[in-house]
């Protein structure tokens, strides 16, 4: 799978007192989507929890682009991407439904710590087979 997207609407309780979406909810957003297409191809993160793999975010860089506002429809786009040895990306936006105008992008780094070895972090096979032969780096 290349890119995920899932559509939203703002809702009354995620706009401030100047009507627009807090920036917490943008990250609440673009979570939502990553869970939701992890999903999508295969990986839950109670089994992996079971198993004592846990998935983390490890860095997060948004840029706000437009601001959305009550009732707006949007889109959220997360695409995986490799980066380095031990550690996988999401690059995702926010995009208006009516205009396709860009609200937001981000970068998010994520890793995945075994438990059952020294907690020590890696990208789980299931996560390398989504990115092309050869491109996981071999240092980070």
């Amino acid at each position: 799978m290349d890119t995920y997207k899932i559509e939203f609407e703002v809702r009354d309780n995620e706009v401030d007192i100047q009507g627009v979406v807090n920036n917490a909810n943008y990250f609440v957003y673009m979570a939502h989507t990553r869970h939701k297409y992890l999903k999508e191809i295969g990986i839950s993160f109670s089994a992996m929890s079971e198993e004592k793999q846990f998935l983390f975010l490890i860095s997060s860089n948004i840029e706000f682009k437009k601001p959305l506002k009550a009732e707006d429809k949007f889109y959220v786009t997360c695409k995986m991407v490799p980066e380095g040895r031990i550690r996988f990306a999401f690059d995702q936006e926010i995009r208006s439904l009516d205009d396709d105008a860009l609200i937001a992008k981000a970068y998010n780094i994520g890793v995945c710590v075994d438990g059952n070895n020294r907690n020590r972090p890696y990208v789980p096979e299931i996560i390398q087979k989504q990115f092309p032969p050869a491109t996981i780096a071999s240092n980070d």
